[in-house]
């Protein structure tokens, strides 16, 4: 869009409305190219409150406020109080500190401001956050994305001019220049720690540095730009107080987007599929599988619909179409298999097998494929129901391919036996089964609400390695980790804080509740697989013990096993592979695995794509990457500190019938993490 467009609005009000909003941080820049001195009348207009401006086009006020030697000067010092990062988001009561920094460099599939062109925001007194505007504002000019303050510390000839066309001599403008890069470093970072700064330990090098994650202003920005154009699906985190947080919340009246991506959790009813479908007609296959659009899709490229114009091409959608419809076909078998798990899993007798249903059930394991008939004209059949797949029952473009994928799909169920695989030495696999977390953070990092951050993760199998080792009295550590997520609920409303304060400290009063950090919280159940190296000869520790090490905190909430009605031996041990995966197969539908990506994403117009075509893609926080080297710092938790931004990474969710179907090798190169800390980058990585 360009600013002419915008100035040919008739209406003062709605012009007016329309320039605040384009002018905003979330919004994309407007190109100003021809329309400099417009601009320069509308940026200098800003800074004052909207109710003392009749119309932001008015040229004489802005000459006005130009001239106004003390106004002009206010706007000019909250340049230093400009940052890259945020230090008061997202607690306002930091005082006195700022940091301008940048990541060196971005890392490979994940996103950070390298990423981004550098932005600047503002945060300090709350007073002066329309003063902080004038030299805040960004635009295109030229072909490139710049701010007023930018243009006149680059002392740009076109600006110098505009500026004396509103009445600035060129000496002023040299002292405002002189000034702006006094207060504009280009490196600033605080020297001391805010007691209200939160701080992680982080482990380096066999000991310990504390770590403040500090929210990018650039990255914070094009999120809201993409939840403004509706490209992603975000949560709204309220501010009470935004101009103190900074200018970015306060555009925004307090109300900033995130990135909301829940897992992919279906409700799950307390007993199993066998006995919630006793006394029922609901049927053994899951046929909302395919009512599913993208499944219809699948079959229309199948039938030949909508065919690319190369060759090439056509083969390589077909072969994909092929591989989702197999994933879906899973999908609507989900039921049977859970059903015939519990069968086989309670030693019940068969009945006489008369329906494909019966078949299904009762048929022995190795004769499961006899049933592939009637399961493909059931399949057909079920199709033919459908307002929109109708048209591909007994389609003779897709009943073959069709048959050929339930086959694949029952000849895996009658021969998924895997072989014993030993694991390596001194290692066992850790199966920690239905752990229940109380009030866990949904903000994965400041950008993410969904799913907790991977760093809990990282966390909790940290604090577990450092207690076994206690309490063994040697070393051992947790090599790697798999997450599944059985339930997840997501809180409604606020948590209200505990009172801390004292309304008056020299006499007796009340004691005052802080002000309300704004949150995303709910309550999770979950299964984790530990891999654990032991000393060498050393045997396996007793299951008390494995039991007491068990941290209690897991993503800020309470973590504790099941109750003794719901399951005693939540803790199990295994030394084979093989014997832990037939456990891990038959996990509950209802829950997924969360799994690497290998190709994460390079850009954020890139994750918008793969998040609306891949619904199984997740936005998660990753870890976090250093703006500076450790350092001693005052008020640091550990002997060395740093600063650092959080990042955006890329999950997937692995629905467990697929994760059974792709076998136990698959499972073991695939699912599981470890926390490193390479490259100058802290993030939890994919573990082989």
């Amino acid at each position: 869009m360009h600013l002419s467009e915008l100035l040919q609005v008739q209406d003062i009000g709605e012009r007016n409305q329309l320039l605040r909003k384009t002018l905003a941080a979330y919004t994309d820049v407007v190109d100003v190219t021809g329309c400099e001195l417009q601009l320069l009348i509308i940026a200098i207009n800003l800074t004052l409150p909207k109710k003392d401006v009749d119309d932001l086009l008015d040229r004489a006020l802005a000459r006005l406020l130009l001239k106004n030697q003390e106004h002009l000067q206010h706007c000019v010092d909250e340049v230093q109080w400009f940052h890259s990062h945020n230090v008061k988001y997202p607690d306002s009561r930091v005082k006195e500190q700022r940091i301008i920094a940048q990541v060196k460099k971005p890392v490979d599939g994940v996103l950070s401001s390298p990423n981004l062109p550098q932005a600047f925001g503002w945060s300090h007194n709350s007073s002066q956050v329309n003063p902080a505007k004038f030299f805040a504002v960004r635009f295109n000019w030229q072909n490139r994305e710049t701010s007023l303050l930018e243009v006149v510390l680059d002392n740009v000839a076109e600006w110098q001019a505009v500026f004396s066309t509103l009445g600035m001599t060129r000496k002023q403008l040299s002292d405002v220049r002189a000034t702006l890069s006094d207060h504009h470093a280009s490196n600033q970072l605080p020297s001391e720690v805010s007691d209200y700064s939160k701080q992680i330990r982080v482990p380096y090098l066999g000991d310990y540095y504390a770590l403040t994650p500090v929210i990018s202003h650039s990255v914070q920005a094009q999120i809201q730009k993409m939840a403004f154009n509706r490209k992603v699906r975000t949560a709204n985190i309220e501010h009470s107080h935004p101009a103190n947080v900074g200018s970015l919340v306060a555009s925004l009246g307090g109300n900033i987007r995130v990135l909301n991506y829940q897992p992919n959790v279906t409700q799950k009813t307390s007993e199993s599929f066998a006995e919630y479908r006793y006394g029922s007609t609901k049927s053994v296959f899951d046929h909302s599988v395919i009512k599913d659009k993208r499944f219809l899709q699948a079959l229309s490229r199948i039938a030949g619909e909508r065919s690319a114009p190369m060759l090439r091409q056509r083969r390589q959608l077909r072969v994909s179409a092929l591989r989702f419809v197999r994933k879906q076909l899973a999908l609507w078998l989900a039921p049977m298999m859970e059903w015939r798990d519990s069968i086989e899993a309670n030693a019940l007798h068969s009945r006489p097998i008369e329906t494909l249903e019966e078949q299904l059930l009762y048929l022995p394991i190795d004769n499961l494929p006899d049933a592939l008939s009637d399961l493909n004209a059931h399949f057909h059949q079920a199709l033919q129901y459908h307002r929109l797949g109708g048209r591909y029952a007994f389609h003779p473009e897709i009943i073959h391919p069709i048959k050929q994928q339930l086959k694949w799909l029952l000849n895996y169920i009658a021969n998924q036996e895997d072989p014993a695989v030993e694991c390596q030495s001194n290692c066992v696999f850790l199966h920690l089964q239905q752990l229940k977390v109380h009030d866990a953070s949904l903000l994965s990092n400041p950008y993410v609400s969904g799913i907790p951050s991977l760093t809990a993760l990282g966390g909790l199998m940290h604090n577990y390695q450092r207690k076994l080792c206690a309490l063994l009295g040697s070393e051992c550590s947790i090599k790697r980790g798999a997450w599944f997520i059985a339930q997840y609920h997501r809180q409604a409303g606020k948590k209200l804080p505990e009172p801390d304060k004292v309304r008056y400290r020299k006499k007796a009063s009340n004691v005052q509740h802080p002000g309300i950090v704004d949150g995303v919280y709910g309550d999770l159940t979950m299964d984790l697989v530990l891999e654990l190296q032991l000393p060498e000869s050393a045997s396996i520790p007793d299951l008390m013990l494995l039991q007491a090490a068990f941290p209690s905190r897991f993503a800020g909430g309470t973590l504790h096993p099941p109750s003794l009605f719901e399951l005693t031996n939540w803790l199990s041990v295994y030394p084979t592979q093989s014997e832990l995966f037939s456990v891990l197969s038959r996990l509950p539908r209802s829950g997924c695995w969360i799994y690497p990506d290998d190709k994460g994403a390079n850009s954020f117009e890139e994750l918008a794509v793969r998040l609306d075509s891949e619904l199984d893609l997740k936005p998660i926080g990753l870890g976090f990457l250093p703006l500076e080297k450790p350092q001693v710092r005052a008020g640091s938790v550990a002997p060395f500190h740093c600063y650092a931004e959080p990042c955006i990474g890329v999950i997937r969710c692995m629905n467990p019938i697929n994760v059974r179907l792709s076998g136990s090798k698959q499972f073991y190169q695939s699912a599981f993490w470890h926390f490193d800390i390479a490259n100058n980058a802290m993030l939890m990585k994919k573990a082989i």
